[in-house]
């Protein structure tokens, strides 16, 4: 599993000008501006893929906003409570499902060959081909 901030920066990296984890009849009654000024637009393709997360289970992750209910969550809100669902529901299966469902920790899985083997033979691939696997190294 990967870090929960790691994977908030990847989504808000990669889903600029969307945001697929706040339900869009909520943005169209109070809109939320994008910097540029242009307004989030619904997605047909990506929507539907994730949870929309509700203004309650985001409002553990508001900080520094106090008590002023007017203040709606952010996307990262939203994508700090997706992942903490997602979070629950891996470990929940994997709890039930040992034998089907196993959490990895991916800086290790993708960095120590010894966990990418693990890993990889767990999957079924009994003589995995290590050395010819790139990663990509970009910082996030």
């Amino acid at each position: 599993m990967r870090p929960r901030e790691e994977v908030v920066s990847s989504f808000l990296n990669k889903s600029k000008g969307r945001n697929h984890w706040q339900g869009h009849s909520r943005r169209q009654t109070h809109p939320r501006p994008l910097s540029c000024g242009k307004y989030v637009q619904p997605d047909k393709t990506w929507d539907s893929a994730f949870p929309n997360m509700s203004d309650d289970e985001c409002e553990q992750f508001m900080e520094g906003v106090g008590d002023d209910k007017e203040v709606r969550p952010s996307k990262t809100c939203a994508l700090r409570a997706y992942w903490e669902l997602y979070n629950l529901a891996a470990k929940e299966l994997s709890e039930r499902y040992q034998n089907n469902v196993r959490i990895f920790d991916m800086k290790a899985a993708l960095n120590d060959t010894s966990v990418k083997k693990r890993m990889l033979n767990w999957c079924g691939f009994n003589i995995p081909v290590l050395d010819t696997v790139h990663l990509n190294k970009k910082k996030i």
